[in-house]
């Protein structure tokens, strides 16, 4: 019987991917990645882009969407999980919460989940339509934590390295208040001595906790993501290291390794850390996408201040060097997979005041300036957006000083009714002077209730939905 079910799986397996492989070949199947950092809207937006595919034909507003304007979409469904190995991404569950009454948030992404959609339409050129009017794309999503995303970089870097980078970031005041205890610890501890397992775990722990408390202050370049979110890994002596001062840099350097020793348990630790975790994270997932959503919550960091906002600008620049760009043609989408259209999109733009939401795109382009310049040399079509894949606030009209303004309404987590003007945005990343004297205030809303079967409110995902898909399905 065991060996039965082994096969049945086999050839199941391999039915699956003779599929996905005819499917790539005649350019019907799309790896979409949706990528951004904690906080960002990642489980809000995906969400979102299945319920308007879902709704296209009925509910959904979607006028920038051509193959909804032409009605030539015949449906969309979603089809079983394409990895078994992997969760189901939760929409069920994320749309019974913003049912729910009162309706809540979705809760954030703490795994790593897919979902895949059949979308079926009628095809308006090429040769093919004159053999069979209608077509199928594949579209398989892929979903990820952000607090994960940062450890991309590290398949670059040593443990010297790392830990020189790490060091660099304690010399901001804001994480050295954070890292007192951490730092003591660390530049207390003999590196030469015997492996000591339960102070290595001890110092890890701290080392956590100070990651976690940066991220609750609103910090986003935190590394190793695992030690925040860790997952299956929770316990394991794997997560039991730590970035080196450098100082402590600077002597290993000269000495090397003693066989045994603290400082050679650490090093085994941080490498064992790329090989086991890093590394098939991103070889399994993010080598094979071909399209991208950058999503980006600048609101929140020009909340949170100057330093927090100038951690997510590093923070998003370093994450981009981790993906592969490029032209896609034939060959590369079965064997070498490369990204070539990519969008970034604002994220929570029903914060800001319509007249606000052109500054929100410039202040994008500016924090991902250099970033976009190299994608954009390598041949990747990219395009920069402000959007709401929820939204949440309707935008109005108040009298202030005798003057017509624009102002926001909804209402805050507890049904407590919100009119307010929440600031205006930045149209580039702002100079030093600029935080003495900013005043932001942008709210948390609540969902919006609607009507049962009703497609989900939204800013622009009908912009998103055509650059990603337009193309493909024409």
């Amino acid at each position: 019987m065991k060996n039965y079910l082994k096969n049945s799986h086999f050839i199941d397996k391999v039915k699956q991917n003779v599929k996905v492989t005819g499917a790539r070949l005649a350019d019907r199947h799309l790896n979409l990645a949706v990528t951004g950092l904690s906080g960002s809207g990642k489980t809000a937006f995906i969400t979102s882009l299945v319920n308007q595919l879902l709704e296209a034909n009925d509910s959904a507003e979607l006028p920038f969407f051509s193959v909804v304007r032409e009605e030539r979409l015949y449906g969309v469904k979603r089809e079983a999980q394409p990895n078994l190995s992997l969760r189901r991404f939760e929409y069920e569950r994320a749309m019974q919460a913003l049912d729910a009454q009162p309706a809540c948030w979705p809760e954030s992404t703490t795994g790593i989940s897919q979902v895949r959609l059949h979308i079926r339409y009628k095809k308006n050129r090429g040769l093919s339509r004159y053999f069979s009017e209608d077509a199928l794309l594949i579209l398989d999503i892929t979903d990820y934590p952000g607090e994960w995303l940062l450890d991309l970089p590290l398949l670059e870097m040593d443990f010297a390295q790392w830990s020189q980078h790490c060091d660099q970031e304690l010399l901001s005041p804001e994480r050295m208040q954070l890292a007192g205890e951490f730092v003591t610890l660390r530049d207390s501890l003999d590196l030469t001595a015997k492996g000591d397992e339960l102070a290595l775990k001890h110092i890890a722990s701290v080392y956590t906790e100070y990651l976690n408390q940066c991220r609750s202050a609103g910090f986003q370049l935190l590394q190793p993501g695992r030690f925040i979110l860790p997952g299956e890994l929770a316990g394991a002596p794997v997560l039991d290291f730590f970035p080196l001062s450098d100082v402590q840099v600077q002597q290993i350097s000269q000495r090397g390794a003693v066989k045994g020793s603290n400082q050679n348990l650490l090093h085994k630790r941080y490498e064992h850390y790329q090989e086991q975790v890093v590394k098939p994270f991103y070889t399994q997932h993010f080598k094979r996408f071909d399209r991208q959503v950058v999503l980006v919550d600048c609101l929140s960091a020009l909340n949170n201040g100057r330093a927090h906002f100038n951690d997510l600008q590093r923070a998003l620049n370093w994450l981009l060097t981790s993906f592969e760009y490029g032209k896609s043609n034939i060959l590369s989408r079965l064997f070498d997979p490369k990204i070539d259209k990519l969008i970034f999109a604002a994220s929570k733009a029903d914060h800001v005041t319509p007249d606000q939401q052109s500054n929100l795109v410039k202040l994008l382009d500016s924090m991902l300036h250099n970033a976009r310049k190299q994608m954009q040399f390598d041949g990747v079509a990219t395009e920069s957006t402000a959007i709401a894949a929820i939204r949440a606030s309707q935008a109005g009209k108040a009298v202030h000083q005798g003057e017509d303004i624009q102002i926001l309404q909804g209402t805050d987590a507890q049904g407590t009714p919100i009119r307010m003007f929440p600031g205006d945005v930045p149209a580039k990343c702002p100079g030093d002077n600029f935080w003495l004297t900013q005043g932001f205030d942008f709210p948390r809303f609540a969902p919006p209730q609607r009507l049962e079967q009703q497609a989900l409110p939204h800013i622009r995902m009908d912009r998103v939905l055509e650059f990603i898909l337009g193309d493909k399905i024409r």
